[in-house]
C-alpha cells in the first residue's frame, strides 16, 4: 500500500531530536506543520520551527536536534475520524516518542469499539498498519455497507397500445378507408396486462451496526374498466369477454363494442360510451356521440358533435352545415370534410376539405382522387399536403404549419428559469457543505447555524424538484420546436392566389399559381422548393 513519509522523535541528554522518513510508492512527504501540530498536541512548545523546517528540507534520514529541552516520551497513538454518515472511520498512526511502545492490533480494535463501532471492521488493514508500522498514513479501520436499491413495480401491457392506421391508396388514386386494422382483439380468459412486482432491495449497515434501509419502491395497481378481472395472485388482468382492448391514460378498456345498427337520431338519442362505437348508419344534425375509445361511422356525419378518445373513421364524410364539431384524440380518416370544425390529436386523412376549420397535432393529408383544400383554415404542427390548395376564384384559404410562437416564448422562459435555479442550487450546495464541515469538525452547530442548515437543505430539495419539473417541460417543448423546424406545405398539383401560408409567426401570401412544389421556412423567410 502507499506509505506516506513520517517522523520519529528521540530523546538525548542535550534535548529532542527528529528523524524524517521519506515517503514510499507515491505517498506524501512530511510537512513542518504536521510535526509542529504533533508537538503542540503533546503540550510541547519548546522547539525551534526553523530547525524543524531544515530537517524536513534535508529529508536525509538523519537525526536533527529541534530543541535543547527533552520532550516527554509517549507511546504510539492513533487519531481516529468518523464521517458524518457513520459509514466510514479512518485512522492515522503516529510513532512513539523516546522509548514509548508501539500500538497493537488489540489496542486499535479496543479504541474503535469504545467509540461504538460494531460493523465493517477491517482487521486485515489494521494488522498491516501495525505489523509494518506504517505511520502518518490514513487507513480505513471500518466501512459500512451501502443498501442495495430495489426497483419499482411496472405494468406490462400484452397488446398494441399505439393504434396508428392509414388508408390504402389504390392504383387508380382512390382511397380505401375500410381496412385500417385499428382494433386489438381479445378473447375470454386472455390476459391483457400483467404486473412485474417491485424488488424491495437489500438493507445496508453503518459502522455503528445500524440498519440502513434502501429507498422505498412503488407498487403498481391495475387501472381498468369493466369486462376484466384480476387473477388470484393479483398479477394479471384478464378479459371477461370476446372483444377488443385499448389503453387510454394508463387505463385498460375491454369491450365487446357498442354497435348502432341505424342512424343516430331521435330514435337513439345521444350516445356516450366507455369504449369503441360503431354506427352502421349516419349521425344526424343536432345529436352527439362521445366515446373514450375509437369511433367508426359507416355513413355521413351531419351538423353533429362527435368526440373520440382514440381514432375516428367516417367512411362517407362530414357534411357539417357550419354546425359540426369533430374531436379525435388519435387519427381522423374520412372521405371529405365540409363546413365543419375538426380538432385532431393525431393526423387527418381525407380526400376533400372545404370551408372548414381543422387542426391536427400531426399531419394533414388531403389526398386521394380529388385532393382539394379550399377555403377555411388548416393547421398542422408538421405538414399539410394536398393536390390542390385554393382555387382560381381566389377563395381565402389559410394554411398554418410549424411552431406556435407562444410555445417558443415558453421554452425560452423555461431555459432562463432552469439556468437561474441551477445557479441558486450551486450556491445553496456550497452553504450546506460549509455548515456540514463545521458541524463535523466541531461536533455540532450553534442554534442559528443549525436552523440555517435545515432551511438550506429543505430549499435545496425544493429547488431540485423545480429544476426537474422545468427540465421535463423544457425537453417536451424542445421536441415540439424541433418537430416544427422542418414544417412543410406540399402541393402535389396546384396552389392559387388567395392562399395565405403561416410558418409560426411568419406569413406568406401566394400571388401566382404554382404547380408541384412545396413551401418551407428557411431562416426568416418562407421559400418555394421543388417537390
Amino acid at each position: 500500500m502507499v506509505r506516506n513519509g513520517y517522523f520519529t522523535i528521540s530523546l538525548k541528554n542535550d534535548g529532542t531530536y527528529i528523524v524524517i522518513i521519506p515517503p514510499e510508492e507515491g505517498g506524501k512527504a512530511v510537512k513542518p506543520e504536521d510535526i509542529m501540530a504533533f508537538l503542540e498536541d503533546r503540550k510541547f512548545s519548546a522547539y525551534d520551527s526553523l530547525d524543524i523546517a531544515a530537517a524536513v528540507k534535508a529529508g536525509d534520514n538523519k537525526e536533527h536536534r529541534i530543541s535543547s529541552v527533552a520532550i516527554n516520551q509517549c507511546n504510539s497513538i492513533c487519531i481516529y475520524n468518523m464521517d458524518a454518515s457513520k459509514m466510514l472511520m479512518t485512522a492515522v498512526m503516529y510513532p512513539p516518542v523516546g522509548k514509548g511502545s508501539n500500538m497493537t492490533v488489540q489496542e486499535i480494535e479496543g479504541d474503535i469499539q469504545v467509540r461504538g463501532v460494531k460493523f465493517g471492521i477491517d482487521k486485515a488493514a489494521i494488522e498491516e498498519i501495525v505489523n509494518k508500522r506504517i505511520y502518518n498514513t490514513p487507513f480505513t479501520v471500518a466501512k459500512g455497507e451501502e443498501p442495495v436499491q430495489g426497483t419499482d413495480a411496472r405494468i406490462e401491457y400484452l397488446f398494441n397500445t399505439e393504434h396508428i392506421g392509414s388508408p390504402k391508396v389504390n392504383d387508380d388514386g382512390t382511397v380505401d378507408y375500410h381496412e385500417l386494422d385499428l382494433i386489438s382483439k381479445v378473447t375470454v380468459g386472455q390476459p391483457v396486462a400483467r404486473i412485474i412486482p417491485e424488488n424491495k432491495g437489500v438493507p445496508g449497515h453503518n459502522i455503528m451496526g445500524d440498519e440502513i434501509m434502501p429507498a422505498r419502491v412503488s407498487k403498481k395497481n391495475f387501472k381498468y374498466s369493466k369486462n376484466v378481472h384480476i387473477s388470484e395472485d393479483g398479477l394479471s388482468l384478464i378479459s371477461d369477454v370476446n372483444g377488443h382492448v385499448t389503453l387510454e391514460n394508463e387505463k385498460v378498456f375491454v369491450s365487446n363494442t357498442y354497435e348502432v345498427p341505424v342512424d343516430v337520431d331521435n330514435t337513439t338519442g345521444d350516445i356516450e360510451y366507455d369504449g369503441n362505437v360503431i354506427v352502421r348508419g349516419n349521425v344526424r344534425a343536432g345529436f352527439s356521440i362521445k366515446a373514450t375509445g375509437d369511433i367508426t361511422v359507416m355513413g355521413v356525419v351531419e351538423g353533429a358533435y362527435v368526440e373520440a378518445g382514440g381514432n375516428l373513421t367516417i367512411n362517407c364524410g362530414i357534411q357539417g352545415m357550419n354546425k359540426a364539431e369533430i374531436r379525435s384524440g388519435g387519427n381522423l380518416v374520412t372521405k371529405f370534410i365540409e363546413n365543419a370544425t375538426v380538432v385532431c390529436g393525431g393526423s387527418i386523412e381525407t380526400d376533400t376539405m372545404l370551408h372548414s376549420s381543422t387542426f391536427a397535432s400531426d399531419i394533414i393529408n388531403v389526398s386521394g382522387k380529388n385532393g382539394l383544400l379550399v377555403g377555411g383554415t388548416a393547421r398542422s404542427s408538421k405538414c399539410v399536403t394536398a393536390k390542390v390548395i385554393g382555387n382560381e376564384m381566389g377563395t381565402d384559404t389559410n394554411v398554418y404549419v410549424g411552431v406556435d410562437p407562444i410555445l417558443r416564448k415558453k421554452v425560452k422562459a423555461l431555459a432562463a428559469a432552469i439556468k437561474k435555479s441551477t445557479e441558486d442550487k450551486e450556491k445553496l450546495s456550497q452553504v450546506i457543505a460549509v455548515l456540514r464541515k463545521k458541524m463535523e469538525l466541531e461536533g455540532g452547530l450553534e442554534p442559528a447555524k443549525k436552523e440555517m442548515l435545515q432551511k438550506s437543505t429543505k430549499n435545496l430539495i425544493l429547488l431540485e424538484q423545480s429544476i426537474k419539473q422545468d427540465t421535463e417541460e423544457y425537453k417536451k417543448g424542445q421536441e415540439q420546436l424541433v418537430e416544427g423546424v422542418d414544417a412543410r406545405v406540399k402541393v402535389k398539383g396546384s396552389i392559387y392566389p388567395g392562399v395565405k401560408l403561416s410558418f409560426g409567426d411568419t406569413m406568406y401570401h401566394i400571388k401566382d399559381r404554382n404547380d408541384y412544389c412545396q413551401y418551407a421556412k428557411q431562416g426568416a423567410d418562407v421559400v418555394r422548393l421543388p417537390m
